[in-house]
């Protein structure tokens, strides 16, 4: 995937390879400060990429891995960001699609009452809770740990892997994975923190924090939240001292985390359903966390940091006056030519390669920065650097002091994907669906979009010409925007993606016989059939969409109301042909 670099400890072999369980943290002798986490992988039996095909269920399933071929590799734990469980790899190199069902669950309640920690192994009347049969994580994840949520009645109805937890709400990036692993926050606040610029203020819903040079303002959102939240505070640093504990008792360390919150949340997650002894009832298990809504407990983050050189106009002392700044490593953009390893720490000498991981996966913060306070005046200049960087040609997650390495340093940093403006071609087809709002019977809106449906799915490789890309020379991907509309007891949703001038693309109408709303992931699958048909619906092979019935339109109207009234007329004879034939 374009940004992500490579894990040197992947095999290459030209094999597909998931990733299927966080094993322990042991110690790295080779690279003192950063702790090494053991990572299941399992090979795919066949190499056809087909069956591989982005966001198909089937790449979660048990039969299609040999797991006679299951193996542990071990990674620094600086690398957490960039790997999860379900994501597929290639010759040391990530690929573009992730292991199972993308699940939306609301309303969900976490808390002391709905959660209860166990181990993946643990049974229930005898039986595993995870069956071999269904999902294998390895001996080396035998004992791993795992939050149960509560879900319709079933105290494990949503069972979460701990290492997501600390991979998705706490090592957000690099610099956060070994504030986790280190202890820091325990045993050495003041290396990430300074705690004289760092206070609440509760009449304004803020939090003021005085943020070490080397966490991104990203960053800045999690610490501010583990120390605010009394939940946050234990998951973070429960990591760091189940670790301590195991390694005085001399056992193999597994994470132990938490959720940074308690109260109600939509949750986002890729999911395997495992079945249980009653045939009705099945379970989520949890490969990777995708969004969580959950509030923050304060609204607005002020950042302030020792070395801003940022000043009010006017008012600051000549660079003469002041004290020469800190001289750090110079920061570069990543080059993803060199992959990640865990063999030898970095040279502190060389360049910091950052790499960016857009991520939405914080709902109550999407959109939000946070502020930065000028000072009249600054005390200390920029220092030059002195000479230039060791060259390198491999990195390393791990802070060091080596000075003989040839490894650079490499840093994974989770940048905020804000939302792309819309395109202004959708402006009559957002002003349909809401004038159908003005017809009588008739209740319409834009849906929400997600990582399914926000744009047409890949049909290649990322980066490979195609046509989903509205621009394939700058990998430009298709948008799409869907109008859900109901009457009469029945759902409709209207389709439009992106088109270039020369497209001869139509809008599509697609609807169960049965009335029912049609799914994201039933809609990413439809998705995916019309970029393989490049634009045109009436090729699309609805017996392959769990029965899904598709309807188009011309693409041009004169009006949103011309385009509203044809679409309230087509709905009615629709529903009056359905009614007949049910007779």
């Amino acid at each position: 995937m374009k940004g992500i670099p490579g894990i040197k400890e992947f095999p290459s072999d030209d094999q597909y390879w998931r990733v299927d369980w966080f094993g322990a943290i042991q110690p790295n002798p080779k690279v003192a400060r950063e702790p090494a986490l053991q990572v299941i992988i399992t090979p795919f039996k066949t190499p056809d990429i087909k069956i591989l095909t982005p966001n198909k269920l089937a790449s979660a399933s048990s039969s299609l891995v040999d797991y006679n071929e299951q193996r542990t590799i071990q990674i620094g734990t600086g690398q957490l960001p960039m790997l999860c469980i379900g994501s597929i790899w290639r010759n040391n190199e990530f690929q573009p699609q992730l292991a199972g069902q993308v699940t939306e669950f609301s309303s969900l309640e976490i808390s002391e009452r709905t959660t209860r920690t166990l181990n993946a192994s643990s049974k229930e009347q005898n039986q595993y809770i995870i069956p071999f049969s269904h999902y294998r994580f390895g001996k080396d994840g035998f004992f791993s740990k795992m939050v149960a949520i509560e879900h319709e009645g079933d105290p494990y109805g949503i069972l979460v892997p701990m290492a997501e937890l600390v991979r998705f709400y706490y090592a957000v990036s690099t610099d956060l994975a070994d504030v986790v692993f280190s202890g820091d926050l325990k045993h050495n606040l003041h290396s990430v923190l300074n705690m004289e610029h760092t206070w609440s203020e509760p009449e304004d819903h803020r939090e003021v924090i005085g943020l070490r040079q080397r966490f991104s303002d990203e960053d800045g959102w999690v610490l501010a939240r583990i120390m605010n939240s009394p939940e946050a505070w234990a998951g973070a640093t429960a990591v760091h001292d189940e670790m301590l504990k195991n390694r005085f008792n001399g056992k193999p360390s597994h994470i132990e985390s938490a959720f940074p919150f308690s109260g109600l949340t939509n949750l986002t997650a890729r999911c395997k359903l495992i079945p249980t002894k009653d045939p009705k009832i099945w379970r989520y298990l949890v490969l990777s966390l995708v969004r969580c809504t959950a509030a923050f407990p304060f609204r607005h983050l002020t950042v302030y940091r020792d070395n801003d050189n940022r000043t009010e106009e006017g008012k600051d002392k000549p660079d003469s006056e002041k004290k020469p700044g800190w001289a750090g490593p110079r920061v570069i953009q990543g080059n993803t030519d060199k992959d990640f390893q865990s063999q030898q720490a970095p040279n502190k000498n060389s360049a910091m390669e950052v790499f960016n991981l857009p991520t939405d996966r914080f709902g109550d913060i999407a959109g939000k920065e946070p502020d930065k306070p000028t000072k009249e005046q600054c005390e200390y200049k920029s220092v030059a650097v002195a000479k230039p960087p060791v060259p390198s040609d491999q990195l390393s997650s791990a802070q060091g002091d080596d000075t003989d390495s040839t490894t650079g340093s490499g840093r994974l940093n989770s940048t905020y994907e804000r939302a792309k403006a819309l395109p202004a071609s959708f402006d009559t087809f957002i002003k349909a669906i809401e004038h159908l709002n003005t017809f009588e019977g008739f209740s319409a809106k834009i849906r929400e979009p997600d990582e399914l449906t926000r744009y047409i799915p890949l049909t290649k490789t990322e980066g490979c010409w195609q046509w989903s890309y509205l621009e394939s020379r700058n990998m430009t991907r298709r948008q799409v925007l869907i109008g859900d509309i109901y009457y009469e007891g029945n759902w409709f949703s209207l389709v439009e993606f992106e088109h270039r001038e020369n497209d001869k693309c139509r809008l599509g109408l697609a609807y169960k016989s049965n009335g029912v709303l049609v799914s994201n992931y039933l809609m990413n699958s439809a998705l995916l059939c019309i970029a393989e048909n490049k634009g045109i619906w009436n090729k699309v092979q609805t017996s392959l969409l769990d029965g899904l019935l598709i309807d188009s339109y011309k693409h041009v109207w004169p009006s949103a109301t011309d385009l509203a009234s044809s679409l309230s007329a087509k709905i009615k004879v629709l529903i009056t042909k359905a009614k007949g034939l049910n007779s």
